[in-house]
């Protein structure tokens, strides 16, 4: 079964006019053609880049602790040379953000689909505010790129819809400092979840957690991992969004993930005139 799938609502190409020894390869070359810069007018071409694909599987994890607990994001992923000023990057994202009462946090690109992260793994990710639109991340994009980014190394700037687990473990505790500091240092929950932050207070520790959709099978071994400092079952580890507020999402209703491309592909297509 074909179906259409919106790869990159939003690619604002800076520097990949023309075919030049060296030059890294365009992540999205295996997508529809999109609006790509030239000599004469790089970083102002926005466009809308869509492709029709077979269905061929969802390499989607298993997903049940849905609802509130899965959001939808956008990110402002940047594929960059291997010489870029990532902090430089950074800064001038964040510096565009603040000036429409914007903050950026960092975020796995793992959040990115297998597809696109196949093509692009980028050194630098960011995350909009769960309430901002992919306009915002436009925005802030073309605010960033006003007086050009190429000298940080930047090849494309990237605007995505995502989805992310936010999550909050809980349980009750007689000492949840001394819980959290146990947890830490067995290491299950780095392992599993990347960065999380912690609260211990009032007879609970809170362990919240915003980032790529988890599995099943590593939203039960992380409860594990708690229960198992915490001398208690499993079961007692409750699950639920780190917010009330705002829209979930039922995984039911989305639409598989599209599958990787398996054959091999170009190092050096030729995008622009």
């Amino acid at each position: 079964m074909k179906r259409l799938l919106v790869i990159a609502p939003v690619l604002l190409s800076l520097a990949l006019s023309g075919c030049t020894g060296g030059a890294q390869a365009n992540p999205m070359a295996n997508a529809a053609p999109v609006a790509t810069a030239n000599d004469s007018a790089a970083a102002t071409k926005v466009g809308a880049q869509s492709e029709e694909a077979h269905d061929l599987g969802n390499g989607r994890p298993a997903v049940s602790f849905d609802g509130l607990m899965v959001r939808r994001r956008v990110v402002i992923a940047v594929h960059s040379t291997l010489e870029a000023n990532v902090e430089g990057i950074r800064k001038k994202l964040g510096t565009a953000a603040a000036a429409r009462n914007t903050v950026l946090s960092n975020i796995s690109p793992d959040v990115l689909e297998p597809a696109v992260l196949q093509q692009v793994v980028p050194e630098v990710i960011v995350a909009l505010p769960a309430t901002a639109s992919v306009d915002d991340g436009r925005a802030i994009v073309s605010k960033a790129t006003e007086k050009g980014t190429a000298n940080l190394g930047v090849n494309n700037f990237y605007v995505l819809p995502v989805l992310v687990h936010d999550l909050r473990f809980s349980v009750k505790a007689v000492n949840p400092a001394a819980l959290s500091a146990a947890v830490d240092r067995e290491g299950i929950l780095s392992d599993a979840l990347g960065n999380y932050d912690t609260t211990a207070k009032d007879g609970e520790l809170s362990i919240s957690y915003t980032g790529p959709l988890l599995g099943d099978d590593l939203v039960e071994t992380v409860r594990g991992g708690i229960a198992r400092q915490a001398h208690v079952a499993a079961s007692t580890i409750a699950v639920g969004p780190r917010s009330t507020a705002g829209t979930g999402v039922d995984m039911r209703t989305e639409p598989p993930w599209d599958p990787e491309l398996l054959e091999n592909q170009p190092d050096h297509p030729h995008t622009g005139g």
